[in-house]
């Protein structure tokens, strides 16, 4: 796994090393084209599975080949970074500071003998991978002369199809529907108690989402609360249920008059503590017509402290109803269509010992797995190796078979997920971006990377390992979330590989790459933590809230920081490729100049209220997503001036009062979705902006257009407001545009919307 993301990773700083307007002289090209090559040879080593990833040899060959790969990254990223530290030096103006975009690039050409000794380290590494590879096929070739065990692919015969009902809890439901419904005016409160993975929420959501009970009940709201929780993000979860808000400070008290005189079912999922039950509580009024509460938990004891008037305890499945999970699951049916495999599938199931979510896992790893009785048996053979231990790691133990026999290149991505707080819905634009900037996503010809990043998520989506939170209108992935015991296993793994840090800083941490705080440092502790981070200086990705970064982190690429931080400071880290910032010192946000020294920016989140750029932000050629609360773009430099074209540029949201002149959309050619703001009371409006969205149908790889006007310009009519729409539109938003009917003629027409 972190041989591959590593190979990957150098493979995408050469591409993007090549195709910078500036650094594309600054190696010798000879030795990168060497190192490209090896970068190859050895992604084709270790994604063909000729070797036998299980053994000791091809475990210290994927660390030696990740530690080659790491060094190579090192090795690159830190003489660009010291090349352009060389340009700040000499830059003394802001017309300086653009010629380094522009046209003042390195005169000479840098050989590194750093480089020309990782790339001998590669070779001598490929020689050790052939000559394991010829040992592993002889083996292979003397243990069997063929695989006689093949079954032949066929499809099957019926497949389930819409939502299936849930193996083993039709009698639970049954039972808990009864409760709810049942003529008692008074306010009762019914539990479900069962250890993690028993399939609690599972039960709670198909009533929650029964038609009967959506008639039942004239309000119905949902919260998920686990371990780490605060009684404001419960009400915010609940109000938003229901579609609705409220501010910070009365959200308790908005839900209390939501629920008052109406019938409601409230659902509490993940339960941990009696204190959380408490500290709501007194917000679920009993208005005596049958409002219910539902809480799913793991522990007894809260289930009766919070006052259960019923209690439903969770057991494991039984045999032939795992059977048929399993089915549904490694079939796509409630059957085995495949006789050779009845045995070892039933012998797999067995050592689920009926839970549900091991189960689901194993059968979606499965489902895109070999047909075959000896693959078949050796996951079943290393389910029966994994020793005896507490519930929790025997399940965990289970699942990890699943993230074990992912294709090389799902590995980094399925871990990285867990870098994300516990029962967290996670956006899936967000880890997309994230894949990509961390360098995981191997390029194809004709595809973005964002578009294959997407890819593996829905794949993680077809192998059980991740949940769809909530999907757009086009039916395509919104938001995901981990079940928190698949979370527990990125977690185990990640530690174990050291592929990142999620615990407190380390007293040294000279190789830890990524560190993940979510928690806000007490002050007492940020000596402690500054110290510990000084020593990162390898550091590839940090998340961290509540206090100042302490030092410059050259290598630096992924940064989520919420803190008093200046622009100036967050912008020092020249190699950053994503940065979500929430300054907590100021609404308004000036972005420094030297921002076009950032060389391979991509992702640009700062959650201010307004973010003023400078003129510079034209000159970056890696610009992928511009995603601000409120951003105000100045005006390009007229060519010839550092005329760079954003090919990259995708997303550009909530722009404020953006020129959008021909010479505009010339530098943002591939933009596919654009949110502009018109607003008199912001930064840069004049009334001859409106003069220029006829430019619109310019862009012709636009899918998504929001346009919001706060202020109608006085001196235009409805017929002098004209918007030229690209045919490629799939998703229009307007607000206050004064449209008039001949509008809507040319919007009906748009063929793809």
């Amino acid at each position: 796994m972190a041989a591959y993301a590593a190979l990957v990773s150098v493979m995408n700083i050469i591409e993007q090393m090549m195709s910078h307007p500036c650094l594309s002289t600054v190696f010798d090209k000879k030795q990168i084209i060497s190192l490209g090559e090896k970068v190859d040879a050895l992604l084709d080593l270790i994604t063909n599975p000729t070797i036998d990833g299980g053994s000791k040899e091809a475990s210290d060959l994927e660390k030696q080949i990740a530690s080659a790969a790491h060094a190579a990254e090192d090795v690159i990223e830190s003489h660009i970074v010291d090349q352009i530290h060389a340009e700040k030096k000499q830059a003394r103006t802001n017309f300086m500071l653009r010629r380094w975009q522009g046209r003042n690039r390195p005169s000479h050409k840098c050989s590194l003998s750093d480089l020309q000794q990782i790339i001998e380290e590669m070779d001598g590494i490929m020689r050790k991978g052939a000559e394991l590879k010829e040992k592993w096929l002889a083996r292979e070739e003397q243990a069997t002369h063929g695989d006689m065990d093949v079954v032949e692919e066929k499809q099957p015969l019926t497949t389930t199809t819409g939502k299936a009902s849930p193996v083993g809890l039709e009698d639970d439901v049954i039972h808990i529907m009864d409760k709810l419904t049942i003529h008692q005016p008074k306010q009762q409160i019914i539990s479900i108690v069962g250890m993690g993975g028993t399939g609690k929420t599972t039960l709670a959501l198909n009533v929650y989402e029964n038609s009967f009970i959506k008639e039942h009940f004239h309000i119905r709201a949902w919260a998920t609360v686990s371990q780490q929780y605060s009684a404001k993000e419960i009400f915010s979860k609940l109000l938003s249920s229901i579609g609705q808000s409220g501010s910070e400070n009365d959200l308790g008290l908005k839900l209390h008059q939501t629920l008052c005189g109406r019938r409601y079912l409230i659902v509490l999922d993940d339960i941990w503590s009696v204190e959380a039950w408490d500290e709501v509580r007194r917000y679920f009024p009993d208005n005596g017509n049958g409002s219910r509460i539902v809480l799913t938990t793991r522990l007894s004891d809260v289930a009766s402290d919070c006052g259960s008037t019923s209690c439903i305890t969770m057991k494991p499945l039984k045999k032939d109803q795992s059977w048929v999970l399993f089915c549904r699951n490694a079939f796509q049916q409630e059957h085995c269509p495949y006789p050779q495999l009845e045995s070892v599938g039933n012998e797999i199931v067995r050592l689920c010992r009926g839970l549900p979510l091991s189960i689901v896992v194993i059968g979606g790893f499965l489902l895109k797995s070999p047909k075959t009785v000896g693959f078949w048996e050796d996951v079943a053979k290393n389910i029966k190796s994994i020793p005896t231990s507490t519930e929790k790691q025997e399940i965990l133990d289970v699942l990890s078979l699943s993230y074990s026999h992912l294709p090389p290149h799902m590995k980094p991505c399925f871990l990285y997920m867990g870098i994300f707080r516990e029962d967290r819905e996670i956006r899936a634009s967000r880890i997309i971006k994230l894949w990509v900037a961390e360098g995981f996503i191997k390029p194809k010809r004709a595809q973005m990377l964002e578009e294959i990043a997407e890819g593996y998520l829905n794949d993680l989506v077809d192998r059980n390992l991740v949940l769809v939170g909530r999907h757009r209108s086009n039916g395509k992935i919104r938001s995901c979330r981990l079940h928190d015991l698949i979370r527990d296993l990125c977690l185990k793994v990640s530690e174990k590989d050291k592929f990142f840090y999620a615990k407190r800083a380390l007293d040294n941490m000279t190789k830890e790459r990524r560190f993940i705080c979510h928690d806000f440092i007490k002050s007492d502790d940020v000596p402690e933590m500054s110290d510990a981070l000084k020593s990162a200086q390898l550091l590839r990705s940090l998340v961290c809230r509540g206090f100042k970064l302490p030092v410059v982190f050259k290598l630096l690429r992924v940064l989520t920081v919420v803190s008093d931080c200046s622009a100036e400071d967050v912008m020092q880290n020249l190699n950053l490729r994503c940065l979500t910032f929430r300054p907590s010192y100021s609404s308004l946000v000036w972005l420094p100049s030297s921002i076009s020294f950032i060389w391979n920016l991509q992702t640009l989140t700062i959650n201010a209220k307004l973010v003023v750029a400078p003129i510079e932000i034209w000159s970056l050629s890696q610009l992928r997503h511009v995603d601000c609360t409120q951003i105000y773009l100045p005006r390009p430099p007229p060519p010839p001036n550092d005329c760079v074209v954003m090919g990259n540029l995708q997303t550009l949201i909530k722009t404020v009062n953006l020129r959008l002149s021909e010479e505009v959309c010339k530098r943002i050619p591939n933009t596919n979705k654009l949110h502009l703001i018109y607003n008199d009371k912001l930064e840069g409006y004049e009334e001859c902006l409106f003069d220029h969205l006829h430019n619109l149908g310019s862009l012709h790889k636009l899918q998504s257009l929001k346009l919001v006007v706060s202020t109608f310009p006085n001196s235009c009519n409805a017929d002098q407001l004209k918007c030229a729409f690209p045919v490629s539109l799939k998703k229009l938003s307007l607000k206050n545009c004064s449209l008039v009917w001949n509008d809507l003629t040319i919007i009906g027409s748009l063929p793809h919307l």
